[in-house]
């Protein structure tokens, strides 16, 4: 046994040959299933959290673009009143200190021919 694995290794022609058996057949099978199923499952678990992530950030932007139209309405309605006050005291109109009321048994503003 010796002298034939002493030939083989002073043999240049020698080229050693890789043999698979049922036993190593079916171990590299299961490793490679084992590994793909692996790969499926990380696969499909980043999806799922790409998933929820995706409806979350919706969600945020939602709640922004309805924030955002509520601010532009509420700033709208301030510029407004802003203008009408700004336009008051451009043209000269003071406040009006009391009110004077003209009671209603009285021919005042009534078209009475």
């Amino acid at each position: 046994m010796r002298d034939r694995a002493k030939r083989r290794r002073f043999n240049k022609s020698y080229k050693p040959t890789f043999q698979l058996n049922k036993i190593g057949l079916f171990v590299a099978a299961a490793g490679l299933v084992l590994t793909l199923g692996l790969l499926y499952l990380s696969q499909s678990n980043q999806m799922a959290t790409s998933g929820y992530d995706i409806a979350k950030l919706e969600s945020q932007q939602q709640q922004l673009k309805d924030d955002n139209e509520r601010l532009q309405i509420e700033a709208s309605r301030l510029q407004s009143i802003q203008q009408i006050q700004a336009g008051i005291k451009d043209s000269g109109m003071v406040p009006v200190k009391t009110i004077n009321y003209v009671p209603g048994g009285t021919n005042v503003a009534l078209n009475v021919k």
